[in-house]
């Protein structure tokens, strides 16, 4: 009592005068210069009202705050004690007590939705613990408030779990039945608090892992198991649901040998394998899947307790690869230039065939364009979002196309992979195998690749598994397959399999009017490929171009603009920068009336990029490298309609 009379007179002379003795806690101290600094009427008579924005945040905390506080109240029930919980701004969110000291705290304010901060009220348990962080006491007059000077106050700040606080936990009543336990029960009950806080937060951690688990796993094209090392399923993800065709709650529970009949699943699932090549076999239906596997061991503490099964289907594995591996067709028929009549109807052929299923064989001469073909047919069929796998029949020694065809197995002949290895029919399951130079292939490889054609299966070299394939066949080869087939030297069963859609080309020689088109083109492609501006062309360039007779054809065009590109400087085409080989074999075609003269030469190109644009403007004067506006300029120079 003598301490709070010697307490009563330092706050009464302090608000009067300003002048703070000695004779209180440094806390209190320190707390009663901050409250004179905000200005703090310290003759108040109730606290502040504020409307509390975003009450629905603090559900967590009084839904977890209020079986402990009624805990604690019943230590203290009937004694005049309330138990307030607050949030970090000190307005209060929750009081429990009895019902006279209730409505006694009513009256000043004292009550849910107050603000009892100490930029409101000065010195008291619930601001000071906010502003210091950390419990503490206030008795009576320590109060900077009178109206709360009849109270004391124990107050404990309530921490997240990153350290920031989220509220305060008070527990108030008349200043003569403090106990100096009171502080001691509140900062128990606030560990409390804030252990059941931290638990619901990693309880919703948890879930929330788990949900982003399965939302991930879900989401993966693999199939994915998750068993007992007895071989029980705990979890699947849909993926594997879907291989199955089977829900959820009729695979978890179940044993994994129930739903495969594979001997790998019969021995221990605790072994590491990666990558393992089988024919999953379903026990219920026979159902054979082709996929690869890898099993990856859990363990906890060095012991194994379960076992995850990953299952890739491997015609996604493959398409996958060969999209990686650039085993893809890149062009397409609008990328293929000519105008002339007899190439037209070649385009007309290829696009029907596009739209079958049928095996197509493209004949021509080298260089005629028979690889640009065979990848505009795939782009335009209904496989042209599956695999193109390209192999140059003529390009690889004969004792080793099998393999590439084929496949193997490990240990099929010296020097084979480890595991073996896919065949071009197996990664081209689904899509197109094109068989460049078909016609320098052995006749023995003629007569396994004629059982793949007709069984529409392949067995890898040293294996007797056999995998079905789906794979539409183009085939090309600059030989007279029939004169072959007189010879002896290709099959003639071979021949009429792959001879369904045949498609022969003309030589650049058949086609001349397209030679200014296709080097204009060449020429825009070129420019940019090599960083030049796009060159003008003479007339007196262009006539022995089409003098020559070209037997590389449009590949040898190509290259020839090319090689007098990297090596031009100035921004005109002239004769003299022909190679030498233009003019020292150059045959002129009689009764055509070439050679053309440039203005000629500029109408009919005109006139072809038009036609091969079906009258598209814009696309027809980025195809010669000039404006739309230069376009109508020339079109009205030449007469030509539009």
């Amino acid at each position: 009592m003598k301490n709070r009379e010697k307490v009563k007179n330092i706050w009464w002379k302090f608000v009067k005068t300003g002048q703070l003795d000695k004779g209180l806690h440094p806390i209190v101290e320190k707390s009663w210069l901050r409250s004179k600094k905000l200005q703090v009427d310290p003759f108040q008579k109730q606290g502040k009202l504020r409307k509390m924005d975003f009450v629905k945040m603090y559900d967590e905390l009084i839904e977890i705050s209020i079986p402990l506080m009624e805990g604690l109240f019943s230590l203290v029930k009937g004694s005049g004690f309330l138990v307030i919980l607050c949030n970090e701004k000190g307005q209060l969110l929750k009081s429990i007590g009895d019902q006279d000291m209730l409505e006694n705290a009513q009256k000043i304010n004292f009550s849910e939705g107050a603000d009892w901060s100490e930029e409101a009220m000065g010195t008291n348990a619930i601001g000071t613990a906010i502003v210091i962080d950390k419990p503490l006491q206030i008795f009576a007059e320590e109060h900077y408030t009178k109206v709360c000077q009849s109270w004391t106050c124990s107050a404990a700040p309530i921490h997240q779990s990153n350290g920031e606080i989220i509220g305060v936990l008070n527990m108030s009543g008349p200043y003569e039945r403090v106990h100096p336990h009171t502080l001691g029960m509140v900062v128990s009950t606030v560990k409390a608090i804030e252990y059941q806080l931290r638990l619901k937060e990693n309880m919703e951690k948890n879930m929330m892992m788990q949900r982003i688990l399965e939302a991930t796993t879900n989401n993966m094209t693999d199939g994915i198991l998750i068993v007992h090392p007895n071989g029980e399923i705990i979890k699947t993800n849909t993926k594997l649901q879907h291989l199955l065709s089977t829900k959820p709650e009729h695979i978890e529970g179940r044993f994994i040998q129930h739903f495969f009949v594979n001997h790998i699943f019969q021995k221990s699932l605790q072994k590491q394998i990666y990558n393992k090549e089988l024919r999953l076999e379903e026990s219920k239906t026979g159902k054979i899947h082709h996929v690869l596997i890898d099993i990856i061991p859990i363990d906890k503490d060095k012991k194994i307790i379960g076992s995850m099964i990953v299952i890739k289907e491997i015609q996604r594995v493959r398409q996958f690869v060969n999209y990686l591996s650039g085993n893809q067709a890149k062009v397409s028929f609008d990328e293929i230039i000519g105008s002339h009549p007899l190439f037209i109807q070649k385009l007309k052929e290829a696009k029907m065939a596009a739209k079958t299923n049928s095996n197509v064989l493209i004949l021509g001469e080298s260089g005629t364009g028979k690889d640009m073909f065979a990848q505009a047919i795939h782009n335009e069929s209904n496989r042209k979002n599956k695999p193109f796998i390209a192999i140059n029949c003529g390009g690889i020694p004969r004792d080793l196309l099998g393999s590439e065809l084929f496949g193997y197995v490990e240990g099929a002949f010296t020097g084979a992979k480890k595991g073996g290895s896919a065949g071009k029919f197996e990664l081209a399951d689904g899509g197109t195998l094109f068989l460049d130079e078909i016609g320098e292939m052995s006749l023995e490889m003629q007569v396994l690749l004629l059982r793949v054609i007709q069984e529409k299966e392949v067995i890898r070299i040293g294996d007797y598994k056999v995998t079905p394939v789906d794979v539409r066949i183009i085939a090309a080869t600059n030989k007279d397959l029939r004169k072959e087939v007189e010879k002896g030297s290709f099959r003639e069963d071979l021949f009429f399999r792959l001879n369904v859609m045949p498609i022969t080309l003309p030589a650049l020689r058949e086609r001349q009017s397209d030679i200014p088109l296709l080097a204009q083109y060449f020429i825009s492609e070129l420019s940019s490929k090599l960083n030049k501006e796009v060159l003008d062309i003479t007339s007196e360039f262009l006539n022995p171009l089409m003098e020559y007779r070209w037997p590389g054809n449009i590949r040898e065009l190509q290259n020839i603009l090319e090689r007098i590109l990297n090596k031009k400087e100035d921004h005109l085409l002239m004769p003299e920068d022909l190679p030498e080989e233009i003019f020292s074999t150059k045959q002129f075609k009689k009764d055509t009336g070439w050679p053309l003269n440039k203005d000629d030469m500029k109408k009919q190109a005109l006139m072809q990029s038009i036609r091969l644009y079906n009258g598209n403007f814009s696309k027809a004067a980025k195809h010669l490298g000039i404006s739309r506006s230069t376009l109508y300029r020339q079109l009205k120079k030449y007469n030509i309609p539009y």
